[in-house]
């Protein structure tokens, strides 16, 4: 089977993008021939790994034949053996302002298949994404004036997502599924040639390659050397950048990583070399696009009129200024109220923060006298029965840090420690008798104080499942000593 082969290649050249056994991969399915060919050489390279694959369906609700194309996926998987999931997402009333139904297809899917990875606690996700899929990208590239980050068109691996049969014709997919004796599925929306890749994929690229036949090879040829120049370029740019991700881990919401670079390392870079530059650091951010040519304009802009710097780059990301530092973080909505009360020692989930919060007695330890910033050692003079909340801030909030004579308010300890705004709503808060005694990572409250005390509180945040996954892709996280929030990406 030339689809096992070409995953079984894949492994072998993209170390780390293999499931291990007892690990779950996603194969996005639609049921048509490629997608069809992915899921019969995964099932059968899973078989023997001790990995479990699911066929993850969207019914993007485009024509009135959609659902019951996503019956017909669902009795293809059975006959492959694989696990069904699937949903209805109608993309028309989803779609945003300006944005193209073929975008927001797009935006929706890989939405909906990173949302099932995360609940599924999947290690990954792969798409039939193949060999003619990338000459039909890289001409559309061409025909919208894309430069070097456009050019190189797909990549085969990009954060969770792999397309391991990127080598391979559509041609070779369709042999596999046909010596199955698999009868895919039709999709009409694929020849509705209002869409461009439709409309390159049945009538320009034909017209084009019948009087140049080797085109084809020479666009995939195209996209491989431009993949290897923007390489080639991303060593200095890291070098001259020295970028730090920052992945705070109440933030649920995001899902993403914060990217923060000096204001005066990217004024330093040369004019030419700055749309290279966003384009890297929005993928260490594993932003889908990189930032539109608007963006890279007003970015630009404000960087040339010395004054404070914001700028929405497109895709809800945005660039942001704080204390000379330029910040590429997604927008996400503020985290809601929270407040729930526990009775020590005890443990309690947070979904709002996708953490769990343990309160329990321990003998003292040397890490509790430097700070650490999800677990503490705290001094808490609790009565019998007495209740501890966590909750998030509210207006008028006031805190002494250890070693203040004095308190202070939370939003001006939040800004001292360049806590970003997007994540203040986020931090939990534990209190105890009305007082906060921990802002986790920040600050703890100087009537917590360890003295002589053998044993004392300890008060620890432990990752959930899919938090623990997420922050694990970052060099020198620990599940106690928090986030590398100053390390190189």
């Amino acid at each position: 089977m030339r689809s096992l082969h070409a995953l079984k290649s894949f492994f072998a050249t993209q170390p780390g993008t293999a499931p291990i056994a007892g690990d779950r991969w996603i194969v996005a399915f639609s049921g048509g021939n490629d997608s069809t060919a992915l899921l019969l050489a995964t099932a059968s390279w899973a078989a023997t790994h001790g990995v479990e694959v699911v066929a993850a369906h969207l019914d993007h609700g485009l024509d009135p034949g959609s659902s019951a194309r996503a019956q017909s996926a669902a009795r293809l998987a059975r006959q492959i053996g694989v696990p069904f999931h699937a949903e209805r997402r109608a993309v028309n009333s989803r779609r945003r302002g300006g944005e193209s139904l073929e975008a927001a297809a797009r935006r929706v899917r890989y939405r909906f298949l990173d949302e099932l990875r995360r609940n599924l606690g999947a290690s990954g996700i792969a798409t039939a994404h193949h060999r003619d899929d990338q000459v039909e990208t890289v001409l559309m590239r061409i025909l919208q004036g894309s430069g070097l980050e456009g050019l190189a068109a797909i990549q085969p691996r990009r954060g969770f997502l792999s397309r391991p049969l990127l080598n391979l014709p559509r041609a070779a997919l369709q042999a596999d599924v046909e010596e199955a004796g698999l009868d895919p599925i039709d999709d009409p929306t694929n020849r509705d040639e209002a869409a461009l890749r439709n409309r390159v994929r049945h009538t320009l690229l034909p017209r084009i390659a019948a009087r140049y036949p080797s085109l084809p090879d020479q666009l995939t040829r195209l996209a491989r050397a431009t993949g290897e120049a923007r390489g080639t370029i991303q060593a200095p740019l890291l070098a001259a950048l020295r970028p730090r991700c920052r992945l705070s881990p109440f933030a649920a919401g995001s899902r993403a990583t914060t990217i923060v670079v000096l204001r005066s390392s990217f004024q330093q870079l040369h004019q030419a070399l700055r749309p290279h530059a966003l384009a890297l650091l929005h993928r260490l951010a594993a932003a889908p696009y990189p930032a539109s040519r608007a963006a890279v304009s007003e970015l630009a802009r404000q960087l040339a009129s010395g004054g404070r710097l914001g700028c929405d780059c497109g895709h809800g990301w945005r660039w942001e200024e704080h204390h000379g530092e330029l910040t590429l973080a997604k927008v996400v909505p503020p985290t809601p109220r929270f407040s729930y009360t526990l009775k020590p020692p005890g443990e309690i989930d947070l979904p709002e923060v996708g953490l769990r919060f343990r309160l329990r007695r321990g003998p003292v330890a040397a890490w509790m006298f430097s700070q650490q910033p999800l677990r503490a050692g705290l001094a808490l003079k609790l009565k019998p029965g007495q209740r501890v909340t966590i909750r998030n801030r509210r207006p008028g909030d006031r805190v002494q840090p250890l070693g203040h004579g004095k308190s202070s308010r939370l939003k001006e300890i939040l800004i001292d420690n360049r806590v970003p705004r997007t994540e203040r709503d986020a931090l939990p808060l534990l209190t105890a008798a009305g007082r906060i005694v921990w802002v986790p990572g920040v600050m703890l409250d100087e009537g917590c104080r360890l003295g002589s005390e053998r044993e004392t509180w300890i008060a620890e945040w432990v990752p959930s499942q899919e938090s623990e996954r997420r922050l694990n892709r970052y060099p020198g996280y620990s599940a106690t000593a928090g986030p590398p929030t100053a390390s190189r990406c």
